[in-house]
């Protein structure tokens, strides 16, 4: 049977320990390499260095701007979503720098993300 005690550092373990762990993936949240931030955050955030490498790298990503758009915006407008979808395939292909790809989907949706 579970006793008082138990319970109180089950429930510190949940409320406290659980988000300070997942941290770099929360803050991950709206940027470009999420998936990769949770992944690492997950298999190797056991390690100290693998949580810390996982929070520097969630830190220091900019935001994906259709991902922040989508998120921030209540009706998406179809056409701003297909310029943005095209403006990183542009740049994921090397088409247009980074500079580019910020300042054209900062033109497009604004200051928003």
């Amino acid at each position: 049977m579970i006793g008082y005690s138990e319970l109180i550092l089950l429930f510190v373990f949940l409320v406290i320990i659980t988000p300070i762990y997942f941290l770099p993936s929360i803050l991950a949240c709206e940027k470009c390499n999420y998936r990769t931030v949770l992944l690492l955050n997950i298999f190797l955030g056991w390690t100290i260095i693998g949580w810390v490498i996982s929070l520097v790298w969630g830190l220091n990503t900019d935001k994906d701007p259709l991902r922040a758009y989508r998120s921030n915006t209540a009706n998406c407008c179809p056409k701003i979503e297909a310029e943005l979808i095209r403006l990183r395939d542009m740049f994921n292909t090397g088409a247009i720098n980074k500079e580019d790809y910020h300042n054209q989907t900062r033109q497009l949706i604004g200051n928003r993300i």
